[in-house]
């Protein structure tokens, strides 16, 4: 290697010491300088002119030291600060809203400036992935909204609008007709018709906002939820808690209810089961929902990388909104575990 490749090496390597050292090499480079270099004109001018004043190379002295202090400080900055400029133009970019703009690194930024730079690139790269995602979640929440009104109109329709349009076709009939005993029949099919619509609505209220969440808790919701699941035969639900003492926030309660209530309802229309098992405990500092079935499970591992079947990325989303995470468990004939973990405190 070439002499003049050792001293590009040896001059790159300087360059790229930290701040602090480059300013304390610096003066001390400007104050050994102007030592000797003082020192050599000293006895030079009192060997030359032994009778001479020699206030001159005082004046001579200090302007040349402030001239040398100040170009060599202000090269040895300016080159050490390029970073903070590159990372304001970036900062103006980002403050007109471009997340993918990036502070480029120099070959001889200061290894701290390149650190500093390094961590603020990756705070960027990650505000453009929570923005992004902040956007998806977004559509998705639109999205779920939408289908819960289409799934709300749909049941009125199918349901209870039906049911009161058979209602208003026995008032006709009881309208017309004149026999008591007749009459009392279309009173009797009219009173258990309204019951019915009455029930239907009743549950559609209570799916899209269940009261006794907000006013008994989790454990009672979820309760509530299995003996539903009961009462329409077929499946039989059981529901064990422990550690769960006291309430927990609204909002792990309700997305917790909201996991459940999706992997029971799959439970009833997908998994062919007998059995169903609701698990919730608390403990470590956060609290876990298992969902367990005897169905015929499925290839989980399938259905969550190519499909949002099922309600699966709905439930992982909405969990990832309180901090929680979600594991599917399930193999085609061996059942589904689903598995929501939260924190304790939101």
């Amino acid at each position: 290697m070439s002499v003049r490749e050792h001293m590009r090496r040896l001059l790159v390597a300087l360059l790229r010491i930290p701040l602090f050292y480059k300013i304390l090499l610096a003066n001390s480079l400007i104050v050994a300088i102007g030592a000797v270099g003082g020192t050599v004109l000293t006895v030079w001018h009192v060997l030359t002119y032994p009778d001479d004043f020699h206030y001159e190379l005082i004046a001579l002295f200090a302007v040349l030291g402030l001239a040398l202090s100040f170009g060599v400080n202000y090269a040895v900055l300016r080159l050490a600060l390029t970073p903070l400029s590159r990372m304001q133009a970036v900062v103006d970019g980002v403050r007109r809203g471009n997340l993918a703009v990036r502070v480029p690194i120099g070959r001889l930024d200061d290894e701290q400036f390149v650190k500093l730079i390094e961590t603020f690139n990756q705070m960027l790269a990650t505000m453009s992935d929570n923005t992004h995602e902040l956007r998806r979640l977004s559509q998705r929440i639109l999205e779920a909204q939408e289908d819960e009104r289409q799934r709300v109109a749909r049941e009125l329709h199918d349901q209870s609008g039906q049911s009161l349009t058979t209602m208003l076709v026995r008032l006709r009939l009881l309208e017309r007709s004149e026999d008591v005993a007749q009459a009392r029949m279309h009173v009797q099919e009219l009173r258990k018709l309204t019951a019915q619509a009455l029930d239907e609505i009743r549950r559609i209220a209570l799916e899209l906002r269940p009261k006794i969440l907000e006013d008994l808790g989790l454990c009672e919701a979820l309760a509530w939820r299995a003996d539903e699941l009961n009462a329409g035969g077929g499946v039989r639900a059981t529901l064990e808690t422990s550690g769960m003492e006291h309430r927990l926030s609204r909002d792990l309660e309700l997305a917790l209810y909201r996991v459940a209530q999706e992997a029971l309802t799959n439970v009833a229309r997908h998994a062919q089961a007998r059995s169903a098992q609701v698990t919730l405990r608390q403990g470590n500092g956060r609290v876990t929902l298992i969902v367990e079935d005897d169905g015929a499970g499925f290839d989980a591992e399938s259905k969550l990388a190519h499909s949002s079947g099922l309600g699966l990325a709905g439930m992982r989303e909405r969990l990832a909104l309180v901090g929680g995470t979600l594991q599917v468990r399930s193999s085609p004939g061996l059942g589904t575990h689903v598995i929501a973990s939260v924190p304790a405190v939101l």
